[in-house]
């Protein structure tokens, strides 16, 4: 995959999660930088643009909990 997939699909993700926990994007990218979402989606990109934003959402709450976050 390219870049520009892997660009595209991280803005996708962070508006969907900031919609989901009714947050606005600079604070979605600050608290998924923060507790490793990011680098997460970045590395594992191949599989995770395979799965639904709903599940990666999720997955991804419970993986920044797993890492000292806040958000249920």
């Amino acid at each position: 995959m390219n870049n520009r997939d892997r660009i595209e699909y991280l803005v996708i993700f962070i508006g969907e999660f900031a919609q989901h926990h009714h947050l606005n994007i600079r604070q979605t990218y600050q608290y998924l930088r923060q507790y490793k979402a990011l680098d997460f989606l970045e590395k594992q990109y191949d599989v995770a643009h395979t799965m639904g934003f709903p599940y990666m959402v999720d997955a991804m709450t419970d993986y920044c909990k797993r890492n000292g976050g806040y958000l249920a």
